[in-house]
């Protein structure tokens, strides 16, 4: 049987009593016990558990208030970190943790009223707020990819855990969309190139101290300084910063940049406090101690390997708008492990499904979104590369050979079709889609003719069916993608003739892309941040594309996007940039990739899922 113990301060019929509410020396908590005792049998009949209280002095307690405070948050705490270890004793009768939940919190929250009346106790409100609180659990990766030092944090788990804890100028609403958040306003200057924001009066960090605009600027210092994956994405288009007072930060853009809000809601563009990162040094952000919170959650507890618990800020300056009181994070690799528990009701959320599982987990709580993400072949166009790929028409010849249908089908993981360097999911004013109003890269709907196209193309570059063409290597990083080259490779002998390509993989692939150690590449981009310029970004920073592509008609098109502030000019210009893209082939695009997840939608609203990033901030019970 699990027994919870719960601490209660009691000092009755001491003679050195302390306790300010004892009434002719009998302590007025005694009053609580036939509620306490109702609370234990009641659940213990129910559901098998000893709830035990121990009348106990400590900590100098000397008010009512603080016994039925310790009462309370004793039975919660109990509830929460012993809940796995009851579950697992009571699946075998079917009973889900969302109910047990449920009721558990009903009969605690009924039973201390019952009692906190008995005792004529004035604080029953503050608790029963407090009970309306949810508790969820939730997995997104394991111990590794909780990196919570947003100066590095380069996974998605971490990044995802930072959002909670963390907060920017910007942040993301309940709809996924970009809002200004510890900023109370923004002034944008004529030409675009100065942002002055205002921040809000009501924001402090958990330790209590006020957040300043020089937290803002240290941040923007550190996370250069660290140089971690994303440390130039602020420097890439802001020149200069600084604090002209404590509430005041001011960004001077190099260039005009209509994305700067995305970029400022990113986690790695987040304040941080000098004293702490220089107190902890290495060891930031590896512990609850280790770190202060300025978002809606302070991380209280890390048992490493295994789970973070988050506890919502009473001090957090939108605490009252937010149901969500409590997430504990489950640390977890294992996809089989975490479909285990989404199935029993441990967690509510799981971005790991086995891909075997999908298919009957469709109608039971998987979820797909588009992935903002492209899977493409990457041409090598630098020194490094061989010269026949400089040629376009082979470029293009083998883009047009590659049965996008087949690899799709192979994969089977509900893929989109790729025509276009961007993504599904970004929507003008009138609704219309971006990949239907750019022009397609190419007519997937007449492979026989592309590939008779292709055939010429070839021909007229010199290689006939394939004859004289240089042997090559295509590069990757894992078996699965390794599988999808194969079957590209084999399209090209198919059709083409050509045989002299050799797939690769590779365990140093980053580094050797960077180098321009390949011919061919696997190539995929996940977008950060929900904006166009994220994706389209790639081919104007080489370093970031790999490919040494560059073009001055590309880079003035792009220049050009990111200058306006007009969604409609905008499109234009970026509807220019798949054109000249398309034309140039530094990638042909096969596929766009779904993100796939676990979500309780039975039981639970206001998911926000946003590039791979998920926040719970938002969630309210059905």
């Amino acid at each position: 049987m699990l027994r919870f113990a719960a601490v209660i301060p009691c000092c009755c019929r001491l003679e050195d009593c302390q306790f300010r509410g004892c009434v002719d020396n009998t302590c007025s908590l005694l009053k609580l016990l036939p509620a306490v005792e109702m609370l234990s049998v009641y659940i213990l009949g129910i559901y098998g558990i000893e709830l035990r209280f121990t009348a106990l002095w400590y900590a100098k307690r000397n008010s009512l208030d603080s016994c039925i405070q310790s009462i309370y948050g004793s039975v919660l705490r109990a509830k929460n970190q012993k809940m796995t270890v009851l579950l697992n004793q009571q699946r075998t009768v079917g009973i889900k943790r969302r109910m047990y939940m449920k009721k558990l919190n009903k009969v605690i929250s009924a039973a201390l009223v019952v009692g906190m009346t008995a005792a004529s106790l004035p604080v029953a409100t503050a608790f029963a707020e407090d009970a309306e609180k949810l508790t969820i659990s939730v997995t997104g990766g394991s111990e590794d990819s909780m990196q919570v030092n947003t100066a590095t944090s380069g996974f998605l788990n971490g990044l995802s855990a930072c959002r909670h804890m963390y907060e920017g100028l910007y942040k993301l609403d309940a709809n996924g969309e970009v809002v200004l958040g510890q900023a109370a306003s923004v002034d944008i200057s004529d030409d675009m190139l100065t942002w002055t924001f205002t921040l809000r009066d009501d924001i402090t960090w958990s330790d209590g101290q006020a957040v300043t605009a020089n937290d803002f600027i240290f941040g923007f210092d550190n996370l250069t300084a660290q140089g971690g994956d994303y440390s130039t994405i602020l420097s890439d288009v802001v020149a200069s910063y600084e604090a002209t007072d404590d509430k005041t930060v001011v960004l001077h853009l190099s260039s005009p940049c209509g994305y700067l809000p995305s970029i400022l809601a990113f986690p790695s563009t987040y304040p941080a406090r000098q004293d702490k990162v220089e107190e902890f040094g290495d060891a930031y952000a590896t512990d609850p101690d280790k770190s202060v919170y300025n978002g809606p959650y302070a991380m209280t507890s890390w048992d490493h390997e295994a789970e973070v618990v988050m506890e919502l800020r009473d001090d957090y300056y939108d605490a009252a708008n937010i149901s969500v009181g409590t997430i504990n994070w489950m640390l977890t690799s294992e996809e089989s492990t975490a479909l285990a528990s989404f199935e029993s009701g441990d967690i509510i959320y799981s971005d790991m499904c086995p891909d075997e599982e999908e298919p009957r987990m469709v109608d039971n709580g998987l979820h797909y979104v588009p992935g903002n993400n492209n899977y493409c072949v990457m041409f090598n166009l630098g020194e490094g590369g061989n010269d026949v790929l400089k040629d376009v028409k082979v470029r293009e010849a083998l883009a047009l050979t590659i049965d996008r249908e087949r690899i799709i089908a192979i994969r089977g993981l509900n893929d989109e079709m790729g025509i276009t360097l961007a993504c599904s999911g970004y929507t003008n004013e009138e609704g219309t889609d971006f990949t239907e109003y750019a022009d397609p890269w190419l007519d997937v709907t007449d492979y026989e003719g592309n590939c008779e196209k292709a055939k010429a193309l070839l021909a007229e570059a010199g290689y006939e069916n394939g004859e004289g063409f240089p042997a090559l290597t295509y590069i990757v990083n894992n078996d699965s993608r390794k599988e999808i080259a194969e079957a590209i490779v084999n399209d090209w002998k198919e059709i083409l003739g050509i045989d002299s390509i050799t797939v690769e993989k590779v365990e140093n692939f980053s580094a050797a892309r960077r180098a321009g150690e390949y011919d061919l590449a696997y190539y995929g981009w996940f977008m950060d941040y929900t904006d166009l310029s994220n994706m389209f970004g790639t081919f104007v920073d080489t370093a970031s594309s790999n490919s040494f592509y560059q073009s001055d008609e590309y880079d003035a098109a792009y220049t050009a996007a990111i200058s306006t502030g007009d969604q409609a000019e905008q499109w234009e210009h970026y509807k220019e940039c798949e054109a000249i893209l398309a034309k140039d082939l530094p990638v042909t695009v096969i596929l766009h990739s779904m993100n796939g997840y676990l979500f309780d939608d039975v039981n639970y609203d206001g998911l926000v899922y946003s590039c791979g990033n998920f926040v719970f901030t938002y969630l309210t019970q059905k």
